[in-house]
C-alpha cells in the first residue's frame, strides 16, 4: 500500500520552512512516499506548480494550506490558489463548509502543558479535563482533529487523540516538517492515493485511531521528535 504523508511545509509557500521543492521531492521519492499533502502556511499551490512537482520527481501532490487563527492553525483542503480565507475560525469554519472544503485543527493543545508566555499557548485554559475541552465549540466544527504531530509531544499527542475521540471525529496524523530531517516523520498508508482533492477530502473524514496507530508503527527511525529537556512539554 502507498503512503501519503500529511501536513509538511516548503519554502515556496512558508517562511519558517528551510525545505526547497526539489530537495522535498528527492526525499519523498527515496522514501518511496507516493503522496504528499502540502500545507503552506501563506498560500495554496497553483496547478502549474502541483504538475511540475509530480511530472520531475513521480509523487502526487495535494495543495492545501493552514491557516493561522487567532485560536488556533486549521489546515484546509480544496482552497483554490489565491483564493482569500478568513482569519477568524469560526468564519473560516464556516467558509470551509460552506465550499466543501476540508479542515482539520493542526496541533491543537501545542505547549498546553508549558508554562510559557500565554501569548504562545494554544487558547484553552489550562488544568481542563478531556471533556472539559471537547465542549470548546470550535473543535465541535472542525472535520477531523490531528492526534499524531511529530513535532508535538507524546502528551500533547495523547491529549488531542483523546478529544478528537470524545467527539467522534476523523483523527489525522502529520509529519509536520518544516526541514529535511523531519519529512516523512509521520506517514499514512493507504489503500490507493486519492485521485483529487475531493477524494482526499473523503479519505480524511473516513480516518479512526487505527491510523495513528499504524503511523507510529512505520515511522522512520530518527525522525519522530522528542519532548523537551526538564519535562516541561
Amino acid at each position: 500500500m502507498p503512503f501519503l504523508e500529511i501536513h509538511l511545509h516548503t519554502k515556496a509557500g512558508s517562511a519558517d520552512s528551510s525545505v526547497t521543492v526539489d530537495q522535498l521531492g528527492e526525499r519523498a521519492a527515496e522514501m518511496g512516499t507516493g503522496g504528499l499533502v502540502v500545507t503552506e502556511h501563506f498560500r495554496v499551490w497553483s496547478d502549474w506548480e502541483r504538475d511540475g512537482f509530480e511530472t520531475r520527481w513521480g509523487v502526487r501532490l495535494y495543495p492545501a494550506i493552514e491557516v493561522t487563527t487567532p485560536r488556533g492553525h486549521i489546515i484546509v483542503i480544496g482552497a483554490d490558489h489565491g483564493e482569500a480565507l478568513p482569519g477568524d475560525v469560526d468564519a473560516l469554519l464556516e467558509h470551509a463548509a460552506r465550499r466543501g472544503q476540508t479542515t482539520i485543527w493542526a496541533h491543537p493543545f501545542r505547549h498546553y502543558f508549558d508554562r510559557i508566555h500565554a501569548g504562545a499557548r494554544p487558547p484553552f485554559d489550562p488544568g481542563l479535563t478531556v471533556e472539559q475541552l471537547a465542549d470548546d465549540r470550535a473543535l465541535a466544527r472542525v472535520d477531523a482533529i490531528e492526534a499524531l504531530n511529530a513535532a508535538c509531544t507524546e502528551r500533547e499527542n495523547a491529549l488531542a487523540t483523546g478529544v478528537g475521540m470524545l467527539l467522534g471525529k476523523p483523527l489525522t496524523l502529520g509529519s509536520d516538517a518544516h526541514d529535511l530531517e523531519h519529512v516523512g516523520a509521520h506517514r499514512l498508508r493507504v489503500p490507493a492515493l486519492p485521485a483529487d482533492l475531493g477524494e482526499l477530502g473523503a479519505l480524511v473524514r473516513a480516518l479512526g485511531s487505527g491510523a495513528v496507530e499504524a503511523a507510529l508503527r512505520d515511522a522512520p527511525p530518527g525522525t519522530r521528535r522528542v519532548d523537551a529537556p526538564g519535562g516541561t512539554r
